[in-house]
């Protein structure tokens, strides 16, 4: 297993409890030593749950059985059978692709040396650092351009990510600016949503696309559609209709891109460079290799599957049962999704969902998002914990801690 994401850690799980003993040794190759639950990433930089509480040790998730090696994959190499990586060279027989994604900046001059993303733990805090070394610095700045600067938060990007980010932040900049940076007037705070297509929320019901939008213009945000950046410097965004923002922290949540190892990978791909799979999962002329998750361009009903979590959970139980088929001979299981629904957060007791074809919002989906990610954690200890976060999240103040962080971005100081 290749990944310690949703695809590769439960895929682990489930290939354990369905294989007797000393019939195969599973070994799972990730980055870290945890599952980071992605849909609470904005809940971090909001302030709502303590760090820890959003992710899983992978070794105490696993079973004992399946041996996990904290490593960087390097290089895949299908026709030798082998995996390299910085712990050495590991060989296989059936090998599962679930190395994720990275964040994709189409090449756009800037982005990638000055703007901030969301896609991992360390970014997330980092992010978060961020804005409250934002507020620190404006406290002591004199009125004027550069602390207006300073104090403008441009998110790229009105999908889930985009939108929960810009929420959450309006939320936590508007109870810790009052609270605790007197000094600032509210009027100075500025959240902006750039987003490229006509809506925020494109892939949702438009109805429901459209209460989004309408939430955010109330809390604030201003939400610029059919604007895309065009470059982004550190201090200013230059935008594709000629104008300009001016603002010292850009969040990235606009694209995404393979991941590097999979892009050096010389096996069919789709036009976005995800792996062509067919209806077991198999990569397309390999044998004993599978993909699942972002990394893996599956196509039912004409339409290729996006890169959601509830999407590699699935395909992981599929991917489970065809390896143990592999390893036996027997026949190959199709796979097929099943969409649940969608679930966007808009912030305290505000939210939009779908769930089988049923739509929600406000309040009741805001209480529909919570629940269904809370079953979703694993472990009870995570989901006491978590329901502890936002209940106390109710009644007190989120907290303004910043643990320093380098300049090399998710990289904690020596």
């Amino acid at each position: 297993m290749l990944g310690g994401g949703f695809g590769g850690a439960y895929t682990a799980r489930d290939l354990a409890a369905a294989l007797p003993a000393g019939e195969a040794e599973i070994v799972l190759l990730s980055r870290d030593n945890y599952l980071f639950f992605t849909p609470f990433c904005t809940e971090i930089v909001g302030g709502a749950m303590e760090v820890r509480h959003a992710t899983a040790s992978l070794r105490e998730m696993l079973s004992p059985r399946v041996r996990v090696v904290e490593t960087e994959v390097r290089r895949i190499d299908p026709a030798a059978r082998s995996v390299e990586t910085d712990a050495g060279t590991f060989g296989y027989d059936v090998a599962v692709l679930a190395l994720g994604s990275v964040t994709g900046t189409f090449g756009l001059p800037g982005i990638a040396e000055h703007a901030w993303f969301m896609r991992t733990l360390p970014e997330a805090i980092a992010y978060r650092n961020r804005v409250i070394s934002c507020l620190e610095e404006a406290s002591r700045m004199p009125p004027g351009p550069d602390r207006a600067a300073r104090l403008t938060f441009a998110v790229a990007g009105a999908g889930p990510t985009g939108v929960e980010l810009a929420c959450d932040l309006v939320d936590f900049l508007d109870a810790t600016q009052r609270a605790q940076y007197p000094d600032l007037p509210a009027g100075e705070v500025a959240v902006v949503m750039i987003e490229g297509s006509a809506r925020v929320l494109s892939g949702m019901d438009p109805r429901l696309s459209a209460y989004a939008q309408a939430r955010m213009t109330r809390k604030g945000i201003v939400v610029r559609t059919q604007t895309r950046v065009k470059s982004y410097d550190g201090r200013t965004v230059a935008l594709q209709d000629g104008t300009a923002l001016a603002t010292d922290t850009l969040a990235w949540t606009a694209g995404l891109a393979p991941n590097p190892v999979v892009a050096a990978l010389d096996v069919p791909k789709d036009r976005g460079g995800r792996i062509a799979v067919d209806a077991h999962l198999r990569v397309d002329g390999r044998e004993g290799l599978f993909a699942l998750g972002d990394c893996a361009a599956f196509v039912q009903d004409g339409h290729t599957l996006g890169p959601e979590a509830q999407v590699a959970l699935q395909e992981s139980r599929t991917v489970a049962a065809n390896v143990r088929a592999t390893l036996r001979g027997t026949p190959l299981r199709a796979f097929r999704f099943r969409r649940l629904g969608r679930l966007v957060s808009l912030g305290r007791r505000f939210a939009v969902s779908e769930f089988f074809g049923i739509r929600f919002r406000g309040f009741v989906a805001w209480w529909l998002w919570r629940t269904a990610y809370l079953f979703r954690l694993p472990g009870l200890r995570n989901k006491i914990r978590v329901m502890l976060d936002w209940t106390l999240d109710l009644f007190f103040a989120r907290e303004t801690v910043r643990i320093r962080y380098s300049r090399e971005r998710g990289r904690p100081e020596s």
